[in-house]
Order: C-alpha cells, then sequence, then structure tokens
C-alpha cells in the first residue's frame, strides 16, 4: 500500500473540513426550512428564538471545525518544514542528502519536487567542489614539479658561477664555462615558457576554440618556425599527402602542437636527414604523420614520451626539458583528437597526429 505524503494529507484535511462546514450549513438551511415551515406553523415568536441558538450552535460548530482544519494544517506545515530543514542540514553537512529524504521521489507533488531541485543543486555544488580541488591538487603538482625540475639548472648556474671566480682559469675554460651558465639559463626560459602553456590549458584557464579550417595553412606555419633549426642541422622537411583537409582545429594552438612534433623531430633527428609530413584524410579524422630517422623509440616508450618531463631512454644528451610532446597531446585532446608514437619498419620514428572533422 502506498504511504500517503505530507502533501496529501494536509490536502485531505483541508478537502474534509470543508467538506464537514459544508454539510453543517446544509443541516443548518434544513434545520431553517423546517422551523418555518414544520416546528413552530409559521409563529415568529417562537421561529426566531429558535432560528438564533440553530445560528449559534451552526456557527460554534463551524468555527471548532476551522481550527480544527488550521491546527491540523499548521502540524504538518511544521512537520513538513522540519523535514525540509533536516534535508538541508544533511546537505550543508556534508552528507549526501538521499540517505535522509524527506519526500517520496516517486510523488508527483510539490514537495517532492522541490527536493529533487534541492538535491541537483547539491549535485552540482558538489561537482564545482569536486572540480575546484582537482584543479587546486593539479596546480600544487605543477608547482611541485617546476621546482623539482628547476633546481638543478639553478645548482648548475651557482657551480659553474663559482667557477668563474676563480684566477686561475683560461680563457678557453671561462669561455666554456660562460656557455654552460648559457645554457642552463636558456633551460631555465624553457620550463618556464612550458610550464605556463600546459598549467593554463589544465586549468582551464586557457580555452580552446576549434572550428572547421583548412590544415594547410596551420601546417605552413608550424614549418616556417622550425625552418631555421632544420637549416641548421641541414635537415631537409617534405611535405606529402592530401594538400587541402579540413578538420575541427583552434589555428593557433593546433600551430603550437605541429611546431612541437616537427621540432622534436629536428632536435632528436639526425644531421642532414630528411623529415617528412604525410597528411591523410579518414573516414572520421585527418592524419598529420611526422616521420625522421634519429632516436628510435622502444615499444615500451611508445605511451611515455607523451609524459611530462619524459625524454627517452637515449635523448639525455639533447637539448629540451621535455614537456613539447605533452603539450601537443593536450592541445589534440582539447580538440577531440588524439596522437601516438611508432618506430616504423624502415627504422624511422613517427609522430602521427589525429584531428577530428566533427
Amino acid at each position: 500500500m502506498r504511504k500517503t505524503g505530507e502533501g496529501e494529507r494536509a490536502d485531505r484535511i483541508w478537502k474534509g473540513g470543508i467538506g464537514v462546514m459544508v454539510m453543517l450549513l446544509f443541516m443548518f438551511f434544513a434545520a431553517a426550512v423546517w422551523l418555518f415551515w414544520g416546528g413552530t406553523d409559521g409563529n415568529a415568536q417562537e421561529v426566531f428564538p429558535k432560528l438564533a441558538i440553530l445560528t449559534l450552535l451552526s456557527g460554534a460548530g463551524n468555527l471548532g471545525v476551522l481550527c480544527g482544519v488550521y491546527f491540523a494544517v499548521a502540524k504538518e506545515v511544521n512537520s513538513t518544514l522540519e523535514k525540509l530543514s533536516d534535508l538541508a542540514e544533511d546537505l550543508t553537512s556534508a552528507g549526501n542528502g538521499k540517505e535522509r529524504e524527506a519526500f517520496c521521489p516517486q510523488e508527483d507533488t510539490a514537495l517532492s519536487k522541490l527536493q529533487g531541485q534541492l538535491l541537483k543543486l547539491y549535485d552540482m555544488m558538489r561537482c564545482y567542489e569536486v572540480r575546484e580541488q582537482e584543479m587546486r591538487r593539479q596546480l600544487d603538482e605543477n608547482i611541485g614539479n617546476l621546482v623539482h625540475q628547476i633546481n638543478t639548472p639553478i645548482t648548475n648556474i651557482g657551480l659553474y658561477g663559482g667557477f668563474l671566480k676563480r684566477e686561475d682559469l683560461t680563457r678557453e675554460e671561462r669561455e666554456k664555462f660562460t656557455c654552460y651558465i648559457e645554457a642552463q639559463a636558456k633551460k631555465l626560459s624553457w620550463l618556464g615558457e612550458g610550464f605556463s602553456k600546459i598549467s593554463r590549458m589544465e586549468t582551464g584557464i586557457i580555452r580552446q576554440r576549434p572550428e572547421r579550417q583548412d590544415l594547410l595553412p596551420v601546417i605552413l606555419e608550424a614549418v616556417n618556425q622550425v625552418m631555421e633549426k632544420a637549416v641548421q642541422k641541414g635537415m631537409n622537411i617534405e611535405l606529402t599527402g592530401e594538400k587541402h583537409t579540413f578538420a575541427m582545429v583552434d589555428g593557433k594552438w593546433t600551430a603550437e602542437a605541429i611546431f612541437n612534433v616537427l621540432d622534436n623531430g629536428v632536435k632528436y633527428g639526425n644531421e642532414g636527414s630528411s623529415m617528412e609530413i604525410q597528411v591523410t584524410e579518414l573516414t572520421g579524422y585527418v592524419c598529420v604523420a611526422v616521420r625522421n630517422y634519429g632516436i628510435k623509440i622502444e615499444k615500451d616508450e611508445y605511451h611515455k614520451v607523451f609524459k611530462r618531463f619524459y625524454r627517452g631512454k637515449e635523448a639525455g644528451k639533447s637539448e629540451g626539458v621535455g614537456l613539447g610532446l605533452t603539450i601537443a597531446r593536450e592541445v589534440l585532446e582539447g580538440e577531440k583528437g588524439y596522437m601516438k608514437a611508432e618506430t616504423l619498419w624502415d627504422g624511422r620514428t613517427e609522430f602521427a597526429m589525429y584531428f577530428s572533422k566533427t
């Protein structure tokens, strides 16, 4: 048997009280008619005293019923308010609210709907709280990682600075230590810039705005940025495949992602080698694959290379801080794309970026 809710009980009490008052009123009119036409033979001296008494009795009865209905409804209202108060207290005290539901959620009543809206509001607030805690945790982690990474170049700068104070250094040694300091300062610059980008993306400060556009201008912009380094290393960049393909990308950040992959290829590629950029249109994605000869990636490193600060087993001697591929992956994920790395059958290393077409 279904349990009657507070709203239904109050409604029934009110309707029952109105029904009793109508019945008393009907009985009053019936008694008045009987007095005029049947009980006193129309004698006014006998009718009016009895009618007055009947009126007083009817009024007292209706008043009593009205008072009873008022107190009964007031009791139900107070009970409902107490349950709402308990529900609100449970929600504000970090409870889940659903263990102390005041009203049956299956009932199609105003109170049940109000309870449902309160629980939805609580769930939304909890989601925002969890999101804020996650952002704070990510920020703390980023700061900790940054501090850990900058300790080494700062220590090296101090060490080389101490060497420069020695009076017995030759000119060649002094120039060598000066170059070391410049390299460590450059590394600090890379760390700061890379961390700034990835932290703003992870915490949602920077929001990508993908729109359907031709990928060729974006790819060429990234190529132009890395061309000088490639020329200095004697490397040639070839663009093959389909020239005009459209995908949902944020032009600025996609160019940054492609540049990071190309820059990675130049840094770890063989001098005088050729780097190929092949564009292939697939069913739901456009694939931009960057291939070149250089430091090989082992199978157990295919996923590790996208982790923050991971530089591969053979990449320790090359410049870099291990953030470029992480930023590229974050950019593609923000555009509903993805990327992967592998070593091909011919020994070339491939980084394939998949951009969503919708």
